[in-house]
């Protein structure tokens, strides 16, 4: 009887010591579980913040680019209008050296006529250079761009993954906090 009640004892201590084992089990559980959701909450806000950041340089990208290509059209049409007054004056230079029965004379007229087609052309070539130089700012905001939109899909893509997919399977803890055997 005595050795009987010693087992039932045992017995007794066994069944709690395992109770408690099996509740520190799945209270860890419960913890890690806890802290993997609050990690990848906390990561889809980085990365929603991160998002937001990047979308507002992509609009701030996009708008240079418009600005900078407004600007290429207006340096085009700026080369253009100077074409017509370079060939007045280049054709009226060159009428002057084909006058009949007068010396080539460098006079007050010639001398102008001939600024004023340098004049023309060094105001040309700034142009060009200045046209140079957007046409390559715009070329470097395309890339930009570009790298600011795929790094947005990569975003989307994360936010995704971390919203839908990870916190879709985990909306319910996947063990009962009472087990019973």
């Amino acid at each position: 009887n005595l050795s009987s009640q010693s087992e039932r004892s045992k017995s007794t201590q066994l069944r709690s010591d395992a109770e408690a084992l099996i509740n520190a089990c799945a209270t860890s559980v419960w913890d890690c579980w806890s802290n993997t959701n609050n990690s990848l909450n906390r990561r889809a806000s980085e990365v929603m913040e991160a998002k937001s950041k990047v979308q507002l340089h992509l609009h701030k990208t996009q708008q240079e680019i418009f600005d900078v290509e407004k600007h290429i059209d207006m340096l085009r049409k700026a080369i253009n209008d100077k074409s017509n007054p370079l060939k007045v004056a280049q054709t009226r230079l060159e009428a002057r050296s084909h006058r009949p029965d007068l010396e080539l004379c460098r006079d007050n007229a010639h001398v102008r006529l001939v600024e004023e087609v340098c004049e023309i052309q060094d105001s040309v070539a700034v142009l060009h250079r200045k046209l140079q130089d957007a046409e390559a700012n715009h070329q470097n905001l395309l890339i930009t761009k570009s790298n600011l939109e795929g790094n947005m899909k990569n975003k989307v893509d994360a936010l995704f993954i971390d919203r839908e997919k990870c916190m879709g399977i985990r909306r319910s803890f996947p063990v009962n906090n009472t087990i019973k055997y």
